[in-house]
């Protein structure tokens, strides 16, 4: 979806799981969002709140709204948000967006000064081109967008209830996939993890806002380089000029450096690996089959960009099945909005333009 509002409303409306109203009109059946609809369009604060609006009505009407973690909420989760579009923010500004924008560059300057005293480093350069810098990188709704996004904001302790995968009856969905060095792992497995890394990293972002050591702003990135900062410079130290406290913050901090093996970013973990959509079927066939049969399902639905052509398509036997297709509002995009019907046995394409069979082709 990728904040591609009116497509999602038209793929909605031509499922028959919305009504004109844009209210949810589709009884008992359950709707699963196979996650990216952040970043890259505009109107990803209108995709958000129909939604969480849909899930709600769902359920009032006997059926679900299950919406997965993509790898672009994970990024928005650890906040790095480079690929947050920049008309995006201002959908998120208030009257007081300026006022709140320049506290925030002053902020960081003031942080970025103490923060050069602690390390024993030069003053970072200040002055009038630094600052309009700033604020061209960090418009009017910037702020506010971090916050929404936050795990106090409305919309980031919404994003910390979903799921990384879902299974239906033998139907496992996920918005990448199951790797080799993931066999075995079950859904519950992988969410318990994926919920487990995203509080560790709240509760690292909360210490290090609170000593001092980021601003609010700060991406995961940019909390690597601070720790990776702070160890050197505690090691540099004398022992007769270390503090304490100082020393075994640094040491908790150190562990957050592991977190580059954690299923929020790793290309082989079930938000990111592309293997559904990219392996050779022929020479991976086993493997995927095996993979599927460690798990106890019989079909994968997988939502992540393979690279190849935006359609939804079918791979292995029909054991996987490919559903990214690049949503975009844009009139000039390529890409049609679509989504996969999964009725017993029976696969349908459902698009704006009508209905069609999704055909299985024999793996070669």
């Amino acid at each position: 979806v990728q904040g591609a509002y009116e497509s999602l409303v038209r793929t909605l409306q031509a499922s028959d799981l919305i009504d004109e109203e844009l209210r949810w009109s589709g009884g008992d059946a359950i709707l699963v969002q196979t996650g990216d609809f952040l970043d890259d369009g505009t109107r990803v604060l209108e995709v958000m709140d129909l939604l969480m609006r849909l899930q709600d009505e769902a359920e009032a009407a006997g059926g679900r709204v299950i919406v997965l973690l993509g790898n672009h909420e994970a990024l928005n989760i650890l906040c790095i948000r480079r690929s947050v579009n920049y008309e995006t923010y201002q959908t998120f500004a208030g009257a007081d967006s300026e006022v709140r924008q320049a506290a925030a560059y002053e902020a960081e300057r003031r942080w970025r000064d103490a923060r050069a005293e602690e390390l024993g480093a030069e003053p970072a350069a200040a002055g009038e081109q630094n600052r309009e810098n700033w604020l061209v990188v960090h418009p009017p709704g910037y702020v506010e967008y971090v916050d929404a996004m936050g795990p106090s904001g409305r919309y980031g302790k919404w994003l910390r209830t979903l799921p990384a995968a879902a299974q239906i009856g033998d139907v496992v969905f996920l918005h990448g996939g199951i790797s080799p060095e993931l066999k075995g792992q079950t859904v519950e497995a992988i969410n318990r993890q994926v919920r487990g890394e995203i509080e560790e990293f709240d509760g690292y972002r909360e210490l290090m806002i609170d000593e001092g050591l980021i601003t609010p702003l700060a991406s995961a990135e940019e909390m690597l380089k601070e720790i990776k900062d702070e160890i050197e410079c505690v090691n540099s130290l004398p022992k007769r000029k270390l503090d304490k406290g100082r020393y075994e913050r640094s040491m908790r901090l150190e562990n957050f450096q592991n977190s580059r093996d954690w299923y929020l970013v790793r290309k082989d973990g079930p938000i990111w690996f592309k293997g559904p959509g990219e392996w050779d079927e022929a020479e991976n066939g086993d493997m995927m089959a095996e993979l599927l049969d460690a798990i106890g399902v019989r079909t994968l639905v997988t939502g992540q960009s393979n690279g190849g052509p935006p359609a939804i398509e079918a791979r292995f036997d029909g054991r996987v099945l490919l559903t990214s297709v690049g949503m975009s509002d844009d009139p000039w995009a390529k890409c049609q909005p679509a989504a996969l019907e999964i009725n017993d046995r029976e696969l349908t394409v459902i698009s704006p333009q009508g209905r069609a069979p999704l055909v299985i082709a024999a793996a070669q």
